[in-house]
């Protein structure tokens, strides 16, 4: 009886590990290759409202998500409650443009993007958050073709300190557990003022 009570112990366990893991990372991989199929006409459609909008691309080397990072943060996102394994930046794209005309031009490239049937869901504005070093907007869309994407807004400025000091120091802090350490608030100090150093662009509460 003990034998036959441990064998369906593990064939619940089984059951369990096979929906809340494998099933999700299957459907997560579909949304990868899904991505991958649109990302020519999503990528022609950013470039043309760059254009239109008087706005420069930034990082489209890096469009697509690699498929390790995306496995990697569905699996730490993921849990089975809600469809974590839609990871909304498979593809993700930079406009920039000057400090004192980045407001206005994303303006208008929202603009744009409606009238061409990409609807943007959520606007981030980190510029008015006090308490994040990181400074930019980040945009989720949804394209006419049922795709997700994210889009991010950023003066040249703010791009390069992203992908350099910034990011160096936060890959620094992102693996020490205990935040109140002074390791971990040191680093946090010295984004806190690389991102004060920062030039705040011009009406940018519009947003």
């Amino acid at each position: 009886m003990r034998g036959e009570k441990m064998w369906r112990n593990r064939l619940t366990v089984e059951k369990q590990y096979n929906h809340g893991v494998i099933r999700p990372q299957i459907k997560g991989m579909s949304c990868y290759i899904r991505a991958a199929v649109c990302e020519p006409k999503i990528t022609r459609q950013v470039r043309s409202i760059a254009g239109r909008a008087g706005m420069d691309m930034a990082g489209v080397e890096n469009r697509i998500k690699s498929r390790d990072s995306y496995l990697e943060k569905m699996q730490r996102k993921y849990n089975p409650g809600c469809q974590g394994y839609e990871v909304k930046d498979i593809l993700r794209y930079t406009y920039t443009a000057p400090a004192e005309e980045l407001a206005e031009k994303v303006l208008i490239a929202m603009e744009l993007y409606w009238k061409a049937g990409f609807h943007t869901v959520e606007i981030k504005n980190y510029w008015l958050d006090r308490q994040s070093p990181y400074k930019g907007i980040n945009t989720t869309l949804y394209s006419p073709y049922g795709q997700i994407f994210e889009l991010q807004y950023h003066t040249p400025e703010s791009f390069s300190i992203k992908n350099g000091k910034m990011h160096e120091l936060y890959e620094k802090q992102r693996p020490i557990k205990d935040m109140n350490s002074r390791e971990y608030l040191e680093l946090g100090n010295q984004m806190i003022k690389l991102s004060n150093a920062m030039e705040i662009p011009r009406g940018i509460e519009r947003v």
